[in-house]
């Protein structure tokens, strides 16, 4: 046995000493192809670089070609196998490319860099073809899913105007969407607006463009900043369960049935067409001087709390506005203190939809004191405002309204008869006689008037034996949850290291590297309680491996692990090429080193 173990590894040495010397032998080449080399406008193809002879990752400056949208992320697969005998590695590099417009596109020849030599890539040219009837209907379909609507009562603005408005997200509801991921973001400078956060009104069962939606609606306040004519937008992101094992009939992997098959998580965003509006200035024409920036409509209302008072008794003077417009930036009348009134500085108050400020009654409170006796005027309140379905401007009534201010109670000082401040009277003594025993019990004596603490009690101590008893059961049933859930986690994962042997043993190369995915995500809830590893894309998850500190080397394997499922499940690379003895190895190495 001794013999035949130490023939094997002799053999084994002298094999890989060949094949070294024989791999250090070959030429590298390279091979450059669109896959496919003919799409439509509306279609996206593969930029393939095919490196024989090295796995090395070469180096070199990708050309750019206009027109064509090529990705700076490539993905890399390294290979080695036999072919006649002979062995063979290569390293393939695939950059996504999305055309733009029709036509022929060649990305010329450039230098590569591998192992120190430099390689001449060869040219690779893509034709862009106009988009089909059916493709057409698909971008048709995949613009229709979800979208934006923007509904304004009005075509134009005055500059400083609020107008009400309502913004309706439509999602289509053969849409995967399993959460709204944020609030919609308004782009542009040109409108100020209110603050959004969840939607008002849900919809369901919408019919439009023969589709059945689901709608979202959120009440917006728009406030234009300035004149001219101004652009508007809003976008908010939606995510998406994508299922990557099947094509969509739609030919966008949003389409796909979530329910079957392995799924992941993407951020879909929807933006809104933009928006233009024009913004009037207001006009200058017969603008009064008590004009402060109001706009809307409204009706004012005007009355004093007291009708008679003593002079320095306080009054309280309401101004009050009641309609639609600008409420937010509608500022405080001026009354100015006279030698009748001192006037205090005005108090705000709002009777309506605090986020919105749109519709309500706006009131002003001001604090007068009267300084003098007599039936006295009250400052009158003047307010001017923009009216936009007028056009014009408008001043409200002024009502005038008297008080009658009395003198009230004059304060008087008393000066004393005698001016000796000693009183003459004395008060009459008390005589001990009258005194008497009420008790004749005097009661139980105490060492001292202080109150005793209340921990010198045995009761108090008796009773935090209460607290302290639920304390100590919820650290054990806490204690208990703890080891049940890692106990869980730890059957889940020799489970899944039992089906990964199993598919290895069976070729079977789909399940293995969902045991795989399942079982990394396992390990790594094992090592942080507070991580939901199955919550996280494939991005996201390596992101928060290198967040927490795991070295570039397991990221760099976890990676390459993944880009070699992801193209599995393209279809890039079969499964009989694949050495699952070594991927089980590499799994048992990711494993060690994450735990």
């Amino acid at each position: 046995m001794f013999i035949t173990r130490g023939l094997l590894f002799f053999l084994a040495h002298c094999f890989i000493v060949s094949l070294g010397d024989t791999l250090w032998g070959q030429n590298i080449r390279v091979e450059a192809s669109f896959q496919p080399n003919s799409i439509s406008v509306s279609s996206v193809s593969t930029y393939k670089l095919v490196i024989h002879g090295t796995q090395q990752n070469p180096q070199g400056k990708r050309p750019t070609v206009e027109g064509l949208q090529i990705s700076n992320n490539p993905r890399s697969l390294r290979s080695a196998n036999f072919i006649n005998g002979v062995p063979s590695v290569r390293v393939e590099l695939s950059f996504q490319v999305k055309p733009q417009r029709v036509g022929s596109f060649t990305i010329p020849s450039w230098i590569l860099v591998a192992e120190g030599q430099t390689i001449p890539v060869p040219p690779a040219t893509l034709k862009v073809l106009a988009p089909t009837q059916k493709e057409k209907q698909a971008q048709e379909d995949l613009r229709q899913a979800s979208f934006l609507e923007f509904d304004l009562p009005k075509s134009y603005f005055y500059e400083g105007e609020t107008v009400l408005g309502k913004l309706t997200l439509f999602v289509w509801d053969r849409l995967p969407v399993t959460r709204i991921e944020n609030a919609p973001v308004k782009i542009g400078d040109s409108f100020s607006s209110n603050s959004l956060s969840k939607w008002h009104e849900e919809k369901r069962n919408v019919s439009k463009f023969s589709k059945i939606y689901s709608t979202f609606s959120w009440p917006i306040s728009l406030t234009a900043s300035m004149a001219g004519t101004k652009e508007i937008s809003f976008t908010v992101n939606l995510r998406v369960r994508v299922n990557s094992r099947s094509k969509s009939p739609f030919s966008s992997p949003f389409f796909n049935d979530p329910f079957f098959g392995f799924g992941r998580e993407e951020s879909l965003a929807v933006k809104l067409p933009t928006k233009v509006i024009e913004v009037k200035p207001l006009p200058t024409k017969n603008r009064p001087p008590t004009f402060s920036g109001a706009i809307g409509s409204f009706r004012s209302s005007y009355y004093v709390s007291k009708e008679k008072v003593n002079v320095g008794d306080p009054v309280q003077l309401t101004f009050s506005l009641e309609g639609k417009g600008n409420f937010s930036a509608i500022p405080a009348p001026v009354i100015q203190s006279n030698k009748n009134f001192k006037v205090s500085s005005p108090v705000f108050l709002f009777d309506g939809d605090k986020t919105m400020k749109f519709e309500g009654v706006q009131k002003f409170e001001y604090i007068l004191t009267p300084l003098r006796q007599g039936k006295l005027e009250v400052p009158s309140v003047t307010f001017s405002y923009f009216d936009p379905e007028l056009g014009s401007y408008l001043t409200t009534p002024v009502d005038k309204s008297m008080i009658n201010v009395e003198p009230g109670e004059q304060w008087t000082q008393v000066l004393p008869n005698n001016p000796n401040p000693i009183s003459e009277s004395k008060s009459p003594s008390i005589s001990s006689r009258d005194l008497f025993q009420t008790a004749s019990n005097p009661g139980q004596w105490k060492d001292s008037l202080q109150a005793n603490a209340v921990d010198a009690s045995n009761w108090f101590w008796s009773l935090q034996l209460i607290p302290f008893s639920g304390v100590c059961a919820l650290c054990f049933l806490g204690w208990k949850k703890r080891n049940s859930t890692h106990e869980d986690l730890r059957i889940k994962k020799s489970n899944l290291t039992r089906r990964l042997n199993q598919s290895a043993d069976h070729l079977e190369a789909k399940e293995f590297f969902r045991a795989f995915k399942d079982l990394l995500r396992t390990q790594i809830n094992l090592k942080d309680r507070n991580c939901n590893a199955f919550a996280l894309s494939t991005k996201e998850l390596l992101e928060y491996l290198i967040d927490n500190g795991k070295g570039n080397e397991v990221v760099n394997q976890i990676e390459e692990m993944l880009n070699l499922s992801d193209n599995l499940e393209f279809a890039d690379v079969k499964a009989g090429r694949l050495d699952f003895k070594e991927l089980k190895a590499k799994v048992a190495s990711i494993l060690k080193k994450l735990s």
